[in-house]
């Protein structure tokens, strides 16, 4: 019972009952006690008149009829007092309006209707409140089921209807994120597949045309070489284009558990610097890290270091021989950053806001091989480390990558 009792909608609705049925007993009281009173009052007036009319006929009379008042009257009195009234009328069949106390009990009778109405009203109303409640939850759920989420279900009071109308509103916006999650997924998988068909194909085909020129014409040794090479060279962009494309599927999908750790940034970035040394050499561009305060951060350093190394790849890519690509740390109470300049092209403004949507290609790329993911699993590994990336840039005046990460 103390847990109906919690609901505020029950304790009002019983407080109003309540005490709608403690007016009408008190009402009933009083109007009882008024009708006793009365009746008494009748009873003396009644008795007493007789009482005077007998003694004035005959005084003697009077102390033999004024002890007869106050007793009890007995069975053989009542039954020869109803025997003389009868012979003269008086019975219980006679109109009520010839007793005026019968009068008064047509108040309480309709005391007892008024009330009674009144309690069937405020019924009604708490009734009509609670199922208007009802049927406008029942709407909003009719129209979540027609794929319309514009209808609010509130409630500014406590009671287990706020809380209904809060579960509501939750699985509401659950539903519609689902709904929007799941579409959205569509159109990605749609996308992913055009853009895999679209770089595929293109591979293949060309790996087609290389076969067959292999199987059909007559071909040098050092020509024969030269096709394989390139074939080999397909296949290995082919590989590591549907194994990126797999891993930013997976990293899209939340289906990568990341094992974080509290660890060395600097150390993280050193090593991923110290693995593409050797490719900035063939590229001819200096690669350096300027050192700045030691960052410790939660990270999976795997993950990490494979979205430092797809920037600074494309950094260095970008960049022309004899030029620099430096990699800045910085640190503060309220956040931690990582920033990658490079001495490049630049990027144009109309790309900036592109460049980390996945198989996005500039018009102006001088790198035609370029799938276009790698910074697109870079963006969504430093965003699973609740970072952001930002990227600031002037043709032909070089880019910066900023990569921040939020303390709190």
């Amino acid at each position: 019972m103390n847990k109906v009792f919690i609901n505020n909608e029950v304790k009002r609705s019983t407080l109003i009952l309540t005490s709608l049925l403690t007016i009408f007993i008190m009402i009933q009281g009083l109007l009882y006690v008024a009708y006793t009173n009365n009746q008494k009052q009748d009873y003396i007036d009644i008795v007493g008149s007789m009482v005077s009319k007998a003694i004035t006929l005959n005084p003697e009379l009077e102390k033999e009829l004024i002890p007869l008042i106050t007793k009890d009257i007995s069975p053989k009195d009542k039954e020869a007092g109803r025997i003389i009234a009868k012979e003269y009328g008086i019975t219980s069949k006679l109109n009520n309006s010839l007793f005026p106390n019968f009068k008064n009990n047509n108040k309480i009778f309709t005391v007892s209707i008024v009330f009674s109405l009144l309690l069937l009203i405020l019924n009604y109303i708490q009734y009509k409140y609670f199922f208007l409640k009802v049927r406008n939850m029942t709407l909003a759920a009719n129209k979540i089921l027609d794929d319309d989420y514009s209808t609010l279900v509130n409630e500014d009071k406590e009671g287990d209807f706020s809380k209904l109308a809060l579960a509501f509103s939750n699985i509401r916006s659950i539903i519609k994120n689902n709904v929007s999650t799941t579409q959205k997924e569509k159109q990605y998988l749609v996308e992913l597949l055009q853009n895999m068909s679209h770089q595929i194909k293109t591979k293949i085909a060309t790996m087609i045309l290389y076969n067959d020129i292999l199987l059909n014409r007559k071909l040098t040794e050092e020509q024969r070489l030269k096709f394989l090479e390139s074939n080999s060279i397909q296949l290995n962009k082919m590989n590591l284009m549907v194994q990126n494309i797999l891993k930013l599927a997976r990293l899209d999908a939340n289906a990568i558990e990341f094992y974080k750790k509290e660890d060395n940034l600097n150390k993280t970035i050193e090593e991923t610097i110290h693995s593409l040394e050797e490719f900035a050499h063939d590229a001819n561009v200096n690669l350096s890290i300027c050192y700045g305060e030691q960052i410790n951060l939660l990270h999976d350093k795997f993950w990490i270091q494979e979205a430092f190394s797809n920037i600074i790849k494309n950094c260095i890519e970008h960049t022309p021989k004899n030029k620099n690509v430096k990699v800045y740390l910085y640190d503060n109470p309220a956040y931690s950053r990582v920033t990658i300049e490079d001495s490049g092209e630049g990027i144009a403004q109309e790309d900036i806001a592109n460049i980390f949507k996945r198989f996005y290609k500039s018009k102006n790329l001088t790198k035609k091989d370029s799938v276009g993911i790698g910074l697109a699993i870079s963006k969504s590994i430093i965003e699973s480390h609740n970072g952001y990336i930002d990227v600031k840039s002037i043709s032909g005046q070089g880019s910066s990558f900023f990569i921040t990460f939020m303390k709190y």
